[in-house]
This record gives C-alpha cells, sequence and structure tokens, in this order.
C-alpha cells in the first residue's frame, strides 16, 4: 500500500491512497487543477481512483469536491449528516465554514467498505462538525490511519491507531503561541475545545498510549500561525522520549505536494 499528501493544513486537504487494484483519495479541499497536477507528478492517473472519501464538511477538507464531480464519475463517499440533502433538510449551514458536500455514497461510522480492493473503516471523531470521522484504511497486513481534525480523543479510535503501521495525526498548535497570538478569544477558545483541534501537547500523550516504534507518524494539519514543524515535532518526540519509545518515524506533512510517498 502507497500513501502520500497532496495537502495538509487549514489551506487546504487531500490525502492518497494506493494499492495493488487501485486507489482511493481522502478529502479534497483544493482545486481540481492542482490536485490534478500533483497526482500527475505524483504518478497516480486519475484513472486508478475509485472513490473520494470526506471526513467532514469544513471548506479545508471538503470545498474542492463539487468541481471534483464535474469533471469525474468517481463516486464520493461520507456521511450522511456531511451531504448536502442533510443541510438542506435541516435548512442552514453548519459553524466554521462547513459546507453541505454532494455525497453518492452514505456510510455509517464503523462500517467496512471495499473501494478498489482497500478496506476502509470510518471512525467518529470529536470536533465542530456534523458528524466528522477519520478513516482506517488496510490492505493485508498494512493498515494506515488519517486523523484530522479532532480535539480529543477517545478507546475506539486509539485502538485502530494502535494496530495501524502508519498513521497521519493532526497537530495543529503550540499551545503558547495560540494564547499569546493575536487570534481573538473567541477562536482560541474554539480550537482548545474538545471539538476544536489537537494540540502537540495532546498529539504527543494520544501516542504515547498507542505506538511502538515500528509505527511511522506523520503529523498533520499544522497551523501557519500557532505552529512551526520544528516545535510540533520537538514536543511529539519529546513526549515519546519520555514514555520510553525510540521512534525514528516521525515527521511533519509539508502543507502541499509532501515528498514523501510512504510504502507499507
Amino acid at each position: 500500500m502507497i500513501v502520500t499528501s497532496i495537502a495538509s493544513g487549514s489551506s487546504g486537504n487531500a490525502t492518497v491512497v494506493c494499492g495493488e487494484k487501485g486507489c482511493i483519495i481522502i478529502d479534497n479541499g483544493i482545486s481540481f487543477s492542482r490536485l490534478s497536477k500533483s497526482l500527475a507528478m505524483k504518478n497516480i492517473p486519475l484513472e486508478k481512483v475509485g472513490g473520494l472519501l470526506v471526513t467532514h464538511g469544513h471548506t479545508d477538507h471538503a470545498s474542492g469536491i463539487p468541481v471534483f464531480k464535474k469533471f469525474t464519475k468517481i463516486k464520493v463517499y461520507g456521511t450522511y449528516e456531511t451531504s448536502d440533502i442533510y443541510v438542506q433538510e435541516r435548512g442552514g449551514y453548519g459553524e466554521y465554514q462547513e459546507m453541505g458536500v454532494p455525497i453518492d455514497v452514505f456510510l455509517d461510522e464503523r462500517d467496512d467498505l471495499e473501494i478498489s480492493g482497500l478496506q476502509i473503516r470510518a471512525v467518529r471523531v470529536s470536533h465542530d462538525a456534523r458528524h466528522p470521522v477519520a478513516y482506517f484504511i488496510q490492505e493485508g497486513n498494512s493498515k494506515f490511519g488519517v486523523i484530522t481534525d479532532l480535539g480529543d480523543s477517545d478507546i475506539l479510535l486509539e485502538r485502530e491507531i494502535r494496530e495501524s503501521k502508519l498513521v497521519f495525526i493532526e497537530a495543529n498548535h503550540d499551545v503558547n503561541l495560540l494564547l499569546n497570538g493575536k487570534y481573538p478569544e473567541y477562536l482560541k477558545r474554539r480550537i482548545r475545545n474538545p471539538r476544536g483541534h489537537l494540540s502537540n501537547w495532546k498529539t504527543g500523550m494520544i501516542l504515547s498510549r498507542t505506538v511502538d516504534d515500528s509505527m511511522s507518524i506523520a503529523l498533520a494539519h499544522l497551523s501557519k500561525v500557532n505552529n512551526t514543524p520544528q516545535l510540533a515535532i520537538q514536543t511529539v518526540h519529546g513526549i515519546l522520549r519520555e514514555g520510553g519509545f525510540k521512534l525514528d518515524n516521525l515527521r511533519a506533512l509539508a502543507p502541499f505536494n509532501d515528498p514523501m510517498v510512504y510504502l507499507i
């Protein structure tokens, strides 16, 4: 199984997973042009993509999906509450730039689904959107999890992380940078809320309960204002070292077209 990041952060998110029979995309918060160019640069034909999975309806994860559907026949999968149908029925959009997503196939959390030979499971996460999920993808003995956005963890999520060989997990902000920064107080509270975003410290604590030295970790969705890759890696690595881990496969994803391609 091959995993690579097309975009990661508040300006857009997209992850590609490929197995022997084909590929899937997780989230699309960037333009169709940028997505197509990035896939071409990574030698991933769009024709190999069997489905697009959306985690939730915030625009940095879903804004590219309407145009994506115009130019492809690839089905979009997501929870019913994330869909534009649900939004129309309830009469309005959510907060924090949440949109209704044109979803073709509804899925329930913890249901097992197969697309392009890949086994997929959605797991509910704690975030201020309508029914947000993380996704865990498996082919054979290889398992990958993409876990953004969320403000806290739980037993079910951590069990899935523990079974994975590779995870992309949010490390959104450094608490001191956030608290002493220029964001308005309401936004600081929203980010620090258990339904907001993970701090570097929280991410380190979650990983200290779930990882082993053989696992690969990529820190995702880093804030451009309230974090740096160096701070995120230093904080998470420090917590893991204190816990007795010798984990060497820890890095932060680039905001766009991350050069790393993971083979698991």
